[in-house]
């Protein structure tokens, strides 16, 4: 199951916010109880420094007590018996060979930090104190360490929310944004307010958002075109079908009745082209191995008796098969079209050529007819919807080459449209990378 971005993100800052609290209290309580064991030596060894060693002297001579006993903090003060000092009342009868320094000893089972003080081979001081007495006020000392720390940590985790939430607020906005746009007319989404890291994001969106409005610009002007397109044949048809009542004799109905058929026909040519157009601009084809030579020969094979009928010579130049990745129908419908044009704007008694052929890396699809060719300036909008060429004799619709751009888009190739070199007519030409 997905969880959100600010969900994850709550999470995973929380959890580390409460790990590097727990590392950073441990840390911050065993360096505590270190320094608080440190202090206490440091304690021990300075109560040594300030006891004189004529108190010493005077203990062992006199009355042989033991110099101090702190029953509060439970620190003895003794002196050590090195030598000829008989029996020597002392709290802890301490071992009189202790060297010079800290030592751990364990007097009735109980252990005693100690520090002894020489000044001589025969003059020793000793600190001590109870280690249990020690860890208990260490640890004491080391748990209010952790005192802020319990309290922080809650506030951490409720803050690192706080800020989680507000720095993807702009991201909320922006899917406001999104939904109350208009899906006729979707416009750029502003970059101002968005975290730097999501405006690369927004601005792939925004160019996704143009091409849309681009598309949905594409789609009003055919739906616009076609409608004109088919208004022309059909007030056409209407006109004949009224000549075709107020005929006198059959035979006259059937001389009108032939206009009639023609007109239908191109208006049933346009509107396959029509279908063809829209299909081929939503279908996605499947990409796959095609043998340009077989699609070639398929498509002289259906429009030869169109050929035939205008008697235009009309054969096909191929080498051995030639593979391009695509789709089949795709090429099929790409190369339909263009030879259909070249059949319709040549004359009669002309020629028209298909030709499939390697140049390098690339694989070239060709078509050659004798047709009036097309001017430089308008070689870019013969591809726009419903466009021809002013004074142009054939009954195309304007669709075909449009049809074919579409295709070579989808498919990753190329067209190119120039004069035939050796004799009026255009030289159209499909490439694409062989694979």
């Amino acid at each position: 199951m997905k969880r959100s971005l600010q969900q994850r993100l709550s999470i995973g800052l929380s959890m580390a916010i409460v790990c590097t609290g727990l590392l950073a209290g441990l840390a911050a309580f065993f360096l505590s109880l270190n320094e608080a064991q440190e202090y206490q030596d440091a304690s021990l060894q300075q109560i040594a420094a300030l006891v004189p060693p004529q108190v010493w002297q005077n203990a062992y001579r006199y009355d042989q007590r033991h110099v101090d006993i702190d029953p509060d903090a439970r620190i003895v003060v003794e002196p050590l018996c090195l030598s000829n000092c008989g029996k020597v009342d002392t709290p802890l009868q301490l071992p009189p060979q202790l060297s010079q320094g800290f030592h751990t000893v364990a007097v009735e089972d109980q252990d005693w930090r100690v520090f002894v003080r020489r000044l001589g081979p025969d003059k020793a001081l000793a600190v001590a104190q109870s280690t249990d007495l020690r860890s208990d006020a260490a640890f004491a000392s080391a748990r209010l360490t952790l005192l802020p720390l319990l309290i922080l940590i809650p506030l951490l985790v409720i803050f690192a929310r706080i800020i989680v939430r507000r720095s993807l607020a702009p991201i909320h906005a922006l899917a406001k944004a999104v939904d109350q746009q208009n899906a006729d007319r979707p416009t750029p989404l502003s970059v101002e307010q968005v975290p730097e890291e999501v405006v690369p994001f927004i601005q792939s969106l925004n160019r996704l958002l143009e091409r849309i409005r681009q598309l949905l610009d594409k789609e009003r002007r055919f739906i616009a075109d076609a409608a004109h397109e088919l208004r022309t044949p059909l007030t056409a048809l209407s006109l004949q079908v009224q000549n075709l009542e107020r005929a006198d004799s059959l035979e006259e109905g059937r001389k009108r009745l032939l206009p009639l058929q023609d007109g239908l026909e191109r208006t049933r040519h346009l509107l396959d082209q029509l279908l063809g157009f829209a299909r081929q601009q939503s279908v996605v084809s499947t990409i796959e191995p095609v043998d340009l030579t077989a699609v070639a020969r398929q498509v002289v094979e259906d429009l030869y008796p169109l050929a035939e009928l205008k008697k235009i010579d009309f054969g096909m130049d191929a080498e051995k098969p030639l593979r391009v990745q695509g789709s089949s129908a795709a090429f099929y419908s790409l190369l339909r079209n263009a030879v259909d044009n070249a059949l319709r704007y040549s004359p009669e008694n002309s020629e028209v050529t298909v030709r499939v052929r390697s140049e390098g890396n690339d694989v070239l699809l060709e078509v050659m007819d004798s047709g009036p060719g097309i001017p430089p300036d308008a070689l870019e909008r013969v591809f726009d919807p419903f466009y021809r060429l002013p004074g142009s004799a054939g009954d195309g619709s304007g669709l075909g080459l449009s049809i074919v751009r579409n295709i070579a888009e989808q498919m990753g190739g190329q067209i190119t449209l120039r004069p035939r070199s050796d004799h009026a007519g255009l030289h159209f030409i499909y490439r694409q990378k062989a694979g």
